[in-house]
């Protein structure tokens, strides 16, 4: 019995040893970029990650969130609205994402990304903009497109009105022309005056022609 007692107590000895070995050999590794910045308007879905590589390490990465407020970051609460994923990018290296499902204006703020108690990332900047925002970038592009409209139909309309008044004068010069074309034959039509003396000596005359 002491013999066998003795075999057990080797043995999880042993098995805390290496344990401990190997944890002392784990070396977390959060990567995020200096100034990261994500933008999202509201009411949309937002996806933002931090690389976790786990040298020497034998287990899955244990990743939690938090949020910056002031000196402390705050553990998430995670609701309908957040949540969290990882997948595998290679061997000892995952790739951790914090999922904003709808977004909304108070989560804007300061994010980090933990593994375990002891590693943690760069401050992830979250900044969620309004609808109004969205389509402030438009402002300068509606007044630009404004002007070269406005520009566009006081042209057409001078032009039009060249043309128009073009027609007119053609119109009015053909007028006079064909009045003065008429004046003339029948200034050629009309018959001496010692004929309208005579009617029957007309009538012939009108006949002939």
């Amino acid at each position: 019995m002491i013999i066998q007692a003795t075999i057990l107590i080797l043995i999880c000895v042993n098995v805390i040893g290496t344990t401990n070995g190997t944890e002392m050999n784990c070396v977390p590794l959060i990567r995020v970029p200096r100034n990261s910045v994500f933008r999202a308007p509201v009411m949309t879905k937002l996806k933002i990650n931090c690389t976790i590589t786990l040298d020497g390490c034998h287990r899955n990465p244990r990743v939690s969130w938090c949020k910056l407020n002031g000196s402390d970051c705050k553990a998430l609460n995670y609701s309908h609205h957040i949540r969290t994923e990882w997948k595998d990018i290679k061997k000892h290296e995952w790739m951790a994402f914090l999922i904003f499902l709808n977004i909304s204006m108070e989560d804007t703020g300061l994010y980090r990304c933990k593994e375990g108690d002891t590693s943690v990332s760069h401050a992830i900047n979250v900044t969620v903009t309004g609808a109004d925002d969205d389509l402030k970038w438009l402002g300068p592009y509606v007044y630009i497109c404004s002007g070269v409209g406005l520009v566009f139909i006081v042209m057409t309309v001078s032009f039009l009105y060249v043309i128009r008044h073009q027609g007119t004068k053609s119109t009015r010069k053909d007028k006079a022309n064909k009045n003065q074309y008429m004046d003339t034959h029948k200034k050629d039509l009309l018959l001496p005056p010692h004929l309208y003396l005579n009617s029957d000596l007309l009538t012939s005359v009108v006949y002939r022609v």
